[in-house]
């Protein structure tokens, strides 16, 4: 008869809640906090959680391990196999509807498919990947998408920190997902952070239910004119039941990590001038690379760095079993991303930036490198996001000469920092003669 997998010990169990849970926590896992994260690059959190996973290893073996905390049960991912054990067989015996996503993510989207569970989970998947056009390699709106990053990045011209460049890169998503009616509506977009924050506490945030009922019925209201070209142009055609605007909200999340990512990137190529040159080379012979490859490997490098969903959570619906070992129903298994994205023990280029290792192969082996998840529960709109931000990435490469502010600068001039505050960047966009 299997015994259930291992509970840490109470040392051991405060040292994952110091070094893997409360940072992830305190930094904002829904919305950052820029303070918070400022602390969290001090302290070089992702370093830490590094560490501490490969003691539980050498302790618990290949794990999970299990932690109680407030009267959950926590699973701590430690092997690779069951991080792609984990992806595969959701959403069943492990949901993507976790109880702590669940409580965090119905602040301001109740009804998205990534807190559903059956029976309407799939026809709300196949509702999502029908709009974003999931397997085809370009939405068929793509060249309009296109057109809009360029419209709005031609402006740049500046120097700009981190919030001066998500004001630009907001109107770039607003304008893809929902039209360009919405170019302007910057309320559309406070009223979704003010949400996300409260997100942050879970279900211990305040729940602004007017907020949310006004937010919301914004959308519908897109969705119910639904402008040419844009993605909730398609959700006319779904079945009320499956709230089709209810599934917008996270596109709008998604997007805005993107942005992130973007950000954190440009400041990598302003530091190190010759990581632009394949990018520029790639942008000058479009008819090489039609879909921007090299670009968009460097968008995936900047997401394999610094992961912009810090875990990701399943939780089983009923008893698992794990090298003979039993989870009980109801645990929560926890992934942390950067603890395998920079295991410097098991990926010889973990602490580099190394965005061929997306164009040879090196990225697909056993090891889990997940910027967009994987499986079932696999971001449904990676090729949108990759078509959109390997189009920002070529036309600043080509346009423009980028300078980066000296203390980060100095920050990124060696190996690539485990954990990285893109809120304290600023960068300048010069216009090339």
């Amino acid at each position: 008869m299997p015994t259930l997998l291992p509970f840490a010990s109470a040392s051991d169990t405060g040292r994952i809640l110091r070094d893997i849970l409360v940072p992830v926590v305190a930094q904002g896992p829904i919305l950052r906090r820029p303070r918070l994260g400022t602390l969290a690059e001090k302290l070089h959190t992702d370093d830490r959680a590094l560490r501490c996973v490969r003691r539980l290893r050498r302790k618990y073996g290949d794990g999970p391990v299990l932690l109680r905390v407030l009267g959950r049960t926590i699973g701590i991912v430690l092997a690779p196999d069951d991080v792609h054990r984990l992806l595969a067989e959701t959403p069943h015996p492990f949901a993507a509807a976790a109880g702590e996503k669940v409580g965090a993510l119905t602040h301001f989207q109740p009804h998205a498919v990534i807190v559903t569970n059956d029976p309407l989970r799939a026809a709300r998947r196949e509702l999502n990947e029908q709009a974003l056009e999931t397997h085809r390699p370009v939405h068929r709106h793509g060249h309009r998408f296109v057109e809009v990053v360029r419209e709005e990045l031609d402006g740049l011209h500046a120097t700009l920190g981190w919030n001066d460049f998500r004001a630009i890169w907001s109107r770039v998503v607003r304008r893809i997902v929902l039209g360009d009616a919405a170019r302007h509506d910057v309320e559309l977009t406070a009223q979704l952070d003010q949400l996300r924050a409260d997100a942050n506490w879970a279900q211990l945030g305040p729940n602004r239910d007017e907020l949310r009922m006004r937010f919301l019925a914004g959308i519908a209201q897109y969705v119910r004119d639904a402008e040419p070209g844009s993605l909730v142009e398609a959700l006319d055609r779904q079945p009320a039941t499956l709230d089709p605007a209810g599934q917008v909200p996270h596109w709008l999340f998604a997007f805005d990590a993107a942005g992130i990512a973007l950000w954190r990137l440009f400041a990598v190529l302003g530091t190190h001038p010759s990581l632009l040159e394949p990018i520029v080379a790639e942008a000058r012979h479009p008819e090489a690379s039609p879909l921007l490859a090299v670009a968009g490997a460097a968008v995936q490098e900047s997401l394999r760095l610094w992961p912009t969903t810090l875990v990701v959570l399943r939780e089983s619906r009923e008893p698992t079993l794990w090298r003979n070992r039993i989870a009980p129903a109801g645990t929560e298994f926890a992934i942390v991303s950067s603890v395998f994205h920079r295991d410097d023990e098991a990926v010889d280029f973990a602490n580099d930036f190394e965005p061929a290792a997306w164009l040879d192969g090196r990225t697909d082996g056993s090891w889990p490198i997940i910027p967009f998840s994987e499986g079932p529960a696999g971001c449904p709109g990676e090729n949108v996001v990759l078509l959109t931000t390997s189009t920002a990435v070529s036309r600043v490469a080509t346009r423009y000469d980028i300078d980066v502010d000296p203390t980060t600068r100095a920050r990124l001039s060696g190996p690539m920092p485990g954990t990285f505050n893109h809120a304290t960047v600023r960068i300048g966009f010069w216009p090339r003669s």
